[in-house]
Parts: C-alpha cells; structure tokens; sequence
C-alpha cells in the first residue's frame, strides 16, 4: 500500500522549529515526542499537534512557542496550561481520518511569536 509523504512542522522545547516530510505513524510519532501521543486542538485553525500525552506527569520542559501558539489560537485553555514536551502540527485530517500536511501558516506564526518574545 502506498503511503504518501506528509508534512509536519516539529516545535521542540528548545526552540527549534523544522518542516518534516515523512511517512507518519504511530511509531514515528511516538518516538518524535517520546512517549504516548495526545491530539491537542489549536482553536478553529486549520491544523492541529500532538504531543506526549504524559508529557506534564513526566515533568517534561513546558514548549513555550507551542504554548503560545495554542493561546493565541482562541481555544479555551485553563489559564496556567501549557504544552509540556516536543509537538508535532499537521493540517487537519481529511475524510480518510489521516493527517494532512501542516500549512505554511503555522510556520508565519511561530516566527511571529519567536519575534514578538525577543523584542519584549
């Protein structure tokens, strides 16, 4: 069965942003944010992250672009949460339930955010 290469945009706690390109499964993603994956939804944007969903039990290092990001998204949040660990955005899933690539848009943003933290 052929699989086609998809997208993703990985925001690592240290920082670091990359556009990935791969044949994403549960193993990959797994391994990609080290544990147990957990859908996280940004709001009414077109795309979405996973992220260890043990992440915060594990005392994993808070993500603080992709914190942002999910505050700046409009999706109600408890105030104090935050994305503990790597996340991995897509695009939202199509009708077959995989994941579509992540749009350019999330890219624009984290270097909004990014920007935005240096000149404060």
């Amino acid at each position: 069965m052929y699989r086609k290469s998809t997208r993703a945009v990985v925001v690592k706690t240290d920082g670091s942003v990359n556009e990935v390109f791969a044949e994403w499964d549960y193993e990959q993603l797994s391994q990609e944010v080290g544990g147990y994956i957990e859908a996280v939804n940004y709001g009414n944007q077109p795309y979405f992250a996973y992220i260890n969903e043990e992440g915060k039990l594990r005392n994993l290092e808070e993500n603080a672009l992709a914190t942002e990001l999910w505050y700046r998204s409009g999706q109600r949040i408890l105030i104090g949460d935050y994305i503990a660990g790597d996340a991995v955005f897509f695009g939202l899933v199509d009708e077959k339930g995989d994941n579509t690539d992540a749009p350019i848009m999330i890219l624009e943003q984290l270097r909004k955010i990014a920007k935005d933290r240096i000149t404060k």
